[in-house]
């Protein structure tokens, strides 16, 4: 039943030309991170520990991604602040977002990354990361992620940098 339900929305597609919802519309109806990496996160290991954290994607545009999570006891590090291995996570997801919403077939591989930490965020703080494409190439693609304290325009907590390649 669910192959000929799947065959009849394919088939009605198909005659109704654009009928149904786009990719990108999907995702941002779902506010889950995952839709958007498809075979990546279907192994169920690219993002757990955002997964179970409950990082929520809040906007998504061709100019960028943002996404939301509220720090828990295990995201921190042994001082009871964000550990920086999350963050850089943060930073990698956010970033290959930010590009999917230019062209979701095109997550590509990472080739650099960085972060510089300027603040802490400690448990029960919502952080809201903002990811912007900086250029989209034919070949590579770089993206800029800043993680701020609550809001869009709070405290800066975190910066980076991801750079993609596309095959």
């Amino acid at each position: 039943v669910t192959d000929r339900k799947w065959m009849v929305r394919l088939l009605l597609r198909r005659l109704c030309g654009a009928a149904g919802e786009s990719f990108i519309e999907r995702a941002r109806r779902s506010n889950d991170a995952t839709v958007l990496l498809g075979q990546f996160s279907s192994a169920g290991h690219f993002d757990a520990c955002l997964q179970t954290a409950g990082m929520m994607v809040t906007d998504m545009s061709e100019n960028g991604a943002t996404c939301e999570l509220v720090v828990t006891d295990a995201l921190v590090n042994n001082y009871g602040t964000l550990h920086g291995g999350v963050i850089a996570t943060i930073v990698d997801v956010v970033g290959t977002l930010a590009l999917l919403g230019r062209d979701p077939s095109r997550a590509g591989i990472s080739v650099e990354m960085n972060q510089t930490f300027m603040a802490a965020a400690h448990p029960g703080d919502t952080i809201v990361a903002l990811g912007t494409v900086l250029k989209y190439g034919r070949r590579l693609g770089f993206t800029r992620v800043d993680l701020r304290r609550g809001n869009a325009s709070g405290a800066l907590l975190a910066t980076g940098r991801h750079t993609k390649m596309f095959s």
